[in-house]
């Protein structure tokens, strides 16, 4: 005893320490990983209790759909949940209906499975979040439901009953499991929101490279003060996390109203919010954070307002920001909003008044922000965000689906393999889940990898686990045991999916029914047709009709394009819906930025991702415009008329982008002429009547909008033009060309002695 406390003693005090610091460490790492297996486990069991008390006859589909909805965030299970039932209740039905309208006519039942697998297939890509996955179980369960009914279709109303036994069953057992083991319920929604603003706030907090370099142009290496430049790589990496953390944030908004009053109560507002902070990272880019070397010193004056007040806003805790007297914050804003005017008002040249103008747009975009997202939850009327509808991968997906339920129908009936339609409910469950994901060509090989996996996990489990079990605590044991790294892979997105393939059909492939029954040969056949399904998976998905991402991102950089135009040349008074416009150019840009790095390197994601908000930006000077003209008594028809034309002028805005631009300068030295604009800064502390004060400000404003425009299109010639290297293909010669530039691609003449031929 004393030797082990000398020992002990002889220990350095210190070790104990860093042991245990390790060890929390460790545990900080994998602890939400290690509850969630734990949590997932008991569901497991309370689930195949369940429903071999019940005397279902597919026990083990109850285990299947807990490891489907079963998720550590509440509000997310029981979104999940409750469209998983709806799902289930469509499948259900139309599956019925099939079966009943074809009993006897396989060939036109097949043709009538394949059209409604490719509907839910191009109606779960159109749809987000969990609405999407009852389109995915829309589809499935036709087939699981039909399945069992093809030898003897009476049995399919038998067999739909017993499919919605035991999703419930899975679900009620989540739930309950969750519930109970749920220590405390946090608002993660409101958490997110309010990092999201904090986030969103510290990208404006600090001077930008090119702001230094206009404040000390002896740091300027290319002796022009204020030169445009691109952002260093880190901003970039912040902003693009920032986009996606948007996304996120929108996503669990929407979660948490399935379960909080509150937010379920201010989720218009809460959305309207994450929409504007959405909007307002369109801002920040190269082109709009470029400091004029003529008047650098008003804008950087401006811009230390802004960036106070951003940074004030920042530090300030949430309770006084979003949950205290919104009247403080709304002053704050306010008085920066007028310290900008009037260095506008005193700003001789166009393009720093131009920047800005630029800076008191941030600022009163920020305030409707705080707005939405703060516990007034005000909420602009008449508004109603619409998600993007791609329609090119719906149609591909759709495609895909109706193919490949097709092939494996026809292969099925003309084989006449006993193991088919288990091949047939692998290819139509896994064409459903992948129509939800963003690269479905990609996601195929995760999926099938999985997939794969489990027929030699399912052959263990089959031939030294099962045999071995006496009772229901060693079935429930060693199932979950060769569960467990389908759930502990399942919580890492990068690679949740192939844990998902895994885990899932893992189930299916087991077939524990109830009496347990033990057929080697029609096992291993239909593993066999689990391996052969996975292959036309991955033929299908990417061989067959894979996916052209940069095909796809051409499409959504010319639907980018001609939302501005249309917005344009829309009829002056003619009122837009501005931030339901803006919120779907957003969604087309992080789908753009999502599918461009798939293919391409991230130092030209990000520039492809600046040019595409510089799109958006452009969306927002012509909003700016258009409520400027519509405030009555401060512009003169003629002044109209001229931003009518230079609006006009942006239907060229494809086929010329450059002449755009020139024709938007030229209007706006029209309507605020250099020599006019001198003399009004100069009187701008002279004592001035308040309705003259307001029409010279609106006009100065017009002015400034052209401007910001004409650099907007400027900063990217090449990504407006309908021949830019965006439209190229990814072997063309020009398809990394730069976005600054405007090189056209040459246009091949043809040879003048065989022009005849």
């Amino acid at each position: 005893m004393s030797a082990a406390t000398g020992v002990l003693s002889d220990t350095p005090p210190g070790l104990w320490a860093e042991v245990g610091h390790d060890l929390r460490q460790l545990w900080a790492r994998i602890g939400p990983t290690v509850q969630y297996a734990l949590r997932v486990g008991l569901a497991i069991g309370l689930a195949l209790w369940l429903a071999g008390f019940l005397m279902l006859e597919n026990p083990i589909s109850a285990v299947t759909t807990v490891l489907i909805v079963a998720n550590p965030t509440p509000g997310a299970l029981i979104s999940k949940s409750m469209w998983r039932i709806v799902g289930t209740l469509a499948g259900t039905t139309l599956g019925i209906t099939l079966m009943a309208s074809f009993p006897q006519q396989p060939v036109l039942f097949f043709a009538g499975l394949a059209s409604l697998i490719g509907v839910a297939c191009g109606v779960a890509t159109l749809l987000r979040f969990y609405r999407a996955y009852a389109a995915v179980l829309t589809g499935y369960t036709i087939i699981i439901i039909s399945v069992s009914a093809f030898t003897d279709p009476d049995r399919i109303f038998e067999s739909a009953m017993s499919r919605l036994s035991v999703v419930v069953i899975g679900i009620v057992s989540t739930a309950i499991v969750f519930q109970i083991t749920t220590l405390r319920s946090p608002n993660t929604a409101t958490e997110r929101i309010e990092k999201l603003l904090r986030d969103v706030l510290a990208q404006f907090v600090t001077l930008t490279a090119v702001e230094r370099d206009a404040a000390d142009p002896r740091s300027d290496e290319t002796g022009q003060a204020g030169a445009f430049r691109e952002f260093d790589t880190s901003t970039y990496s912040a902003r693009a996390r920032l986009l996606a953390q948007a996304g996120a944030v929108t996503e669990a908004i929407d979660y948490a109203s399935s379960v909080d009053y509150q937010v379920n109560r201010r989720a218009a507002a809460l959305h309207q919010g994450v929409a504007r902070l959405l909007g307002l990272l369109s801002t920040h880019h190269a082109a709009m954070r470029a400091v004029p070397s003529s008047d650098a010193a008003r804008v950087l004056r401006a811009r230390v307002i802004s960036n106070r007040l951003m940074r004030e806003l920042a530090d300030m805790p949430m309770e006084q920001l979003l949950h205290g007297d919104p009247t403080v914050i709304r002053q704050r804003i306010r008085a920066a909003v007028h310290g900008i005017e009037a260095l506008a008002l005193e700003t001789p040249d166009l393009a720093g008044l131009a920047a800005i103008d630029t800076e008191r747009d941030i600022l009163v975009q920020l305030g409707l922000a705080v707005d939405n997202l703060s516990d007034l939850a005000w909420r602009e009327k008449g508004v109603r965000l619409m998600p993007l509808l791609e329609w090119p991968a719906a149609l591909r997906n759709m495609s895909r689906g109706a193919l490949i339920t097709l092939m494996g129908c026809l292969t099925w009936y003309i084989l006449h393999w006993t193991a088919g339609p288990n091949a047939l409910v692998y290819l139509i469950c896994a064409s459903c889940l992948l129509a939800t994901a963003p690269s479905a060509t990609k996601a195929a090989v995760m999926l099938s990898s999985g997939t794969a996996l489990a027929v030699p996990a399912c052959y263990v489990f089959r031939t030294f686990m099962l045999p071995q079990t006496d009772g229901f605590p060693l079935l429930w044991l060693s199932l979950y045991l060769c569960l467990l790294p389908g759930i502990w892979i399942q919580f890492h997105p990068r690679y949740a999916l192939r844990g998902f393939g895994y885990a899932v059909f893992f189930n299916v492939m087991t077939q524990v029914s109830n009496p347990v029954r033990y057929e080697d040969i029609p096992l291993i056949n239909s593993w066999l047709a689990y391996w052969v399904a996975c292959v036309g998976i991955a033929l299908v998905f990417r061989v067959i009709l894979p996916a052209d991402q940069r095909l796809d991102v051409a499409r959504l950089v010319t639907a980018l394009c001609r939302a501005v135009q249309r917005f344009a040349l829309l009829p002056l008074r003619y009122r837009v819906m501005w931030l339901n416009w803006e919120y779907l150019q957003m969604q087309r840009v992080l789908r753009l930025t999502m599918r461009l790095s798939l293919v391409e390197r991230p130092e030209r994601v990000f520039h492809v991702t600046d040019a595409a908000l510089a799109a958006v930006a452009l969306g927002r000077v012509v909003m700016r415009l258009r409520g400027l003209l519509r405030l009555d008594g401060r512009v003169t028809l003629a002044q109209e008329k001229l931003v009518a034309e230079a609006l006009g002028s942006l239907s060229g805005l494809r086929q010329d982008p450059q002449a755009t631009a020139t024709s938007l300068r030229h209007a706006a030295a029209r309507l605020l002429p250099p020599e006019a604009a001198r003399a009004q800064a100069g009187a701008a502390g002279k004592a001035r009547g308040e309705e003259e004060m307001r029409s010279v400000s609106t006009v100065r404003r017009m002015a400034a909008c052209l401007v910001q425009a004409a650099q907007l299109i400027d900063a990217v010639p090449g990504f407006f033009h309908k021949g830019g290297p965006m439209q190229q293909g990814a072997e063309h010669p020009l398809a990394q060309a730069d976005l600054r530039q405007l090189i056209m691609p040459r246009v091949k003449r043809p040879d003048s002695r065989t022009a005849g031929c």
